[in-house]
């Protein structure tokens, strides 16, 4: 792995002063095509939003997470440092094609809305989801199919969902009854409570937030299928439509996948094997939209 660059972090609010400072920390003044003028080095300026455990600012005010780990290993290879850019999640993309950023590292999912404005780097991150159930898992249930089975058995199982959660449609598509809470700590504590037996969430979200509790587990991530169709998700760095930094990034970013580096990279903040994408699944498929043309992936 590469040697670690240094990073700076820019709020919108942050002086004009404080700026100088900060970009002195990249190496020097930032000049045109994002080259560090004085201090020799490039700079490259990514947009974080503040989500754990993707891109977020630690205890100390730094830029940390996983895809700012990758950010910082995949661009470090290509010659840049980083400064980090915290930004809220609807100007992420406005601000990149506004230039006030090279690149916007917030996990975030390709869309074909999305790719309509911009360019996105190939699939980085997983999105898969699992269940929240008592230690030991006495349910036996693995996925939300397993639960929709068992309901249909005659089971009598309490099932909670994020209202607007992505997992509230997979219930519905089931045809099943869920408890509908409006925070993922609501969700958590239906079950702590005793008020529900499985709650249905982000895997990363409900690792990050049951790995200290106890009498309750996780189970492993996946990825639901729907009608005979897998309902695959994926985040990745996003860039400039036009961008000359992309097919370079790919290049990296495909090495990493095919040594196993990326893995090791966000495993660190918690990501596991079921959040690696496969290696068929593309920004371009994602970006059409079609996911039943995605389904004879194999994860």
């Amino acid at each position: 792995m590469m040697k670690k660059t240094s990073m700076a972090v820019r709020a919108g609010t942050v002086s004009a002063a404080a700026l100088l400072a900060l970009t002195a920390c990249g190496g020097g003044d930032e000049g045109e095509n994002g080259e560090a003028e004085g201090g020799g080095e490039d700079v490259i300026t990514v947009a974080i939003a503040g989500e754990q455990p993707y891109s977020y600012l630690n205890d100390d005010a730094e830029p940390e997470g996983a895809t700012i780990a990758l950010a910082e290993e995949i661009f470090g290879e290509m010659g840049y440092t980083i400064e980090a850019e915290l930004t809220d999640w609807d100007s992420l993309i406005p601000g990149l094609n506004a230039d006030r950023y090279d690149a916007v590292s917030a996990g975030m999912s390709i869309l074909p809305d999305r790719c309509a404005e911009a360019a996105f780097a190939e699939p980085e991150i997983m999105y898969t989801t699992a269940l929240l159930v008592e230690e030991g898992n006495p349910l036996g249930v693995e996925d939300l199919n397993d639960v929709a089975e068992a309901m249909e058995s005659g089971e009598d199982i309490t099932l909670a969902t994020l209202s607007s959660g992505v997992e509230a449609d997979y219930v519905d598509a089931l045809g099943i009854d869920a408890q509908g809470v409006g925070t993922a700590d609501d969700g958590v504590d239906m079950v702590t409570g005793g008020r529900a037996d499985v709650f249905a969430l982000t895997a990363i979200s409900l690792s990050e937030m049951a790995s200290d509790m106890d009498g309750v587990e996780v189970t492993e991530g996946f990825v639901h299928e729907m009608d005979g169709v897998m309902q695959y998700g994926a985040g990745s760095t996003v860039f400039p439509q036009g961008s000359e930094l992309l097919e370079e990034y790919n290049e990296h970013l495909a090495e990493l996948k095919e040594s196993g580096e990326l893995l090791e990279i966000i495993g660190e903040y918690g990501f596991t094997e079921a959040e690696i994408p496969p290696a068929e699944l593309t920004a371009e498929a994602l970006c059409e939209g079609d996911l039943e043309s995605l389904q004879d992936i194999e994860d």
